[in-house]
């Protein structure tokens, strides 16, 4: 009875894991499918760039702080750009490192402002672009960041884009500058899991409420970009790019979101340091309600369906020297497969080798330690250090402007 009892047991949890894996299988070829469906076939933004008439004026509104690496190449881009009916509008947020004396030598063809002092309950970079709102006298208003640089028709191909499609907020994808180790490691499954998150091209459906809005490229329509509130609806959001779109979304506006690597080129992060730090700051902090479930979710999530599986392939291959095609091995090649696939696609596209591609595993149980971290700081109110300032802490109080 014994030997019977133990056998049935085995065949129970035999049965149970094979169960398992399929499931587990099934949901990756599901996952891989909606990748294909949702990133494939992208849209780019067109080479038209309009004329006569077709240049209505635009407000650039660049809010910099601490970023004398980048802020040369990117006013001069903003200079540079081709389209006869612009102001570019530099609002530098107590630079300490040299970035407003480096944003003075083209004094004569932007305004440059200085922030007033961050009020309570503002993220410095929202309260930067409202004061160069204030400022502006564009029709269109176009938000961009201090790590980018413009293909000098970027601006008339953009307007272009929204005149034709009739929407009201173009962004834009842009061409990744990515030079280190960490960069080339990190940052494509990150963008990936963005565009996973957001649904792709589902943002660009105008009876669907999936919404994107990215900080480096905003390009708006002045009453549109009021009716929503602008950036003090999303005062307080570090994430203020998503909050604009999903706004925007919700009051019944159209949005395009296409990429453009030969118009828009960024390199967000240089180093291990600040891509923990950058996405650290947005990891907790994207969902606009219940953060911490939410986040705690979104870290479970990862290590089921985008490691799990590459742990899986690995004890299939140890079991392997006694049997060759054992269940782990089969499944684990299946949805590593699929993984990896996706992820390849990505890197190839970006023009990071492939071999990047195969530390997938890696990059992904990196970004759930960042997620961590986040989690662990958000919840318990501790912050996110950005740039000199520290945001995320509980405040006893709000004290913020009007938003006329």
């Amino acid at each position: 009875r014994l030997t019977i009892t133990r056998w049935l047991v085995q065949v129970s949890l035999s049965l149970t894991i094979d169960v398992l894996l399929g499931i587990q299988s099934l949901l990756i070829f599901l996952f891989a499918g909606y990748e294909y469906l949702t990133l494939t076939h992208f849209p780019t933004l067109p080479n038209q760039t309009g004329t006569g008439s077709n240049f209505p004026p635009v407000s650039i509104v660049l809010p910099v702080r601490n970023q004398a690496r980048t802020v040369s190449d990117c006013v001069r881009s903003l200079v540079g750009l081709e389209y006869p009916n612009k102001e570019i509008i530099v609002v530098d947020g107590g630079s300490t490192d040299g970035t407003r004396e480096l944003v003075q030598k083209f004094a004569s063809e932007i305004t440059l402002v200085d922030e007033e002092p961050l009020p309570v309950g503002w993220v410095g970079k929202n309260w930067a672009c409202h004061i160069g709102y204030k400022k502006s006298r564009g029709e269109l208003l176009l938000f961009t960041d201090g790590d980018s640089v413009h293909a000098t028709d970027s601006l008339a191909r953009s307007v272009n884009y929204l005149q034709f499609e009739n929407v009201d907020l173009v962004t834009l994808a842009p061409g990744t500058i990515l030079r280190t180790f960490w960069e080339r490691l990190l940052q494509p499954p990150i963008f990936l899991l963005i565009m996973i998150l957001v649904g792709g091209k589902l943002v660009n459906d105008d009876n669907r409420q999936n919404a994107i809005g990215n900080g480096q490229y905003m390009l708006f329509r002045r009453e549109a970009y009021e009716k929503i509130g602008g950036h003090y609806a999303v005062r307080d959001k570090i994430i203020e790019d998503y909050s604009l779109g999903r706004l925007l979304k919700r009051a019944g506006m159209r949005l395009r979101f296409v990429t453009a690597s030969d118009a828009l080129g960024v390199r967000m992060y240089a180093n291990l340091g600040e891509i923990w730090r950058g996405w650290r700051k947005n990891f907790y902090t994207v969902s606009e309600k219940h953060m911490l479930p939410r986040a705690v979710t979104r870290i479970l999530l990862m290590f089921t369906f985008l490691v799990l599986p590459f742990v899986i392939l690995g004890y299939g291959v140890v079991l392997a020297t006694a049997t060759p095609l054992n269940e782990y091995l089969i499944a684990g090649l299946f949805m590593s497969g699929l993984l990896w696939l996706g992820i390849v696609m990505l890197d190839n596209s970006i023009g990071v080798g492939s071999l990047y591609a195969l530390m997938f595993p890696l990059a992904i149980l990196v970004y759930i330690l960042i997620g961590i971290d986040s989690t662990v700081r958000g919840s318990l109110g501790y912050g996110f250090s950005w740039k000199g300032r520290v945001y995320g802490k509980p405040i006893e109080r709000q004290l913020e402007p009007s938003p006329v």
